[in-house]
């Protein structure tokens, strides 16, 4: 698999997730959000991101550091 199509395949978790932080923006399904960021980061680390994934992850990265703090409480579980 080339990695413009590993790329492809792979970006659509992350669009998925863009989509749910979008729909679902009510505080009680904060945590698992947050949770559900925390897994596609571990998942995805060290895949290379186009620019527009690049965008989109840093505005997850924002509304994860506003809604789930500096992210200890999230990794502590």
């Amino acid at each position: 698999m080339s990695l413009a199509a590993f790329a492809r395949c792979c970006s659509a978790p992350v669009v998925c997730a863009g989509v749910l932080l979008s729909i679902a923006s009510t505080p009680g399904f904060a945590d698992e959000r947050c949770s559900q960021l925390v897994a596609l980061n571990n998942q995805y680390a060290g895949v290379v991101l186009t620019s527009a994934q690049k965008a989109l992850k840093a505005q997850m990265v924002s509304w994860y550091k506003t809604n789930c703090g500096s992210g200890s409480r999230t990794a502590n579980r």
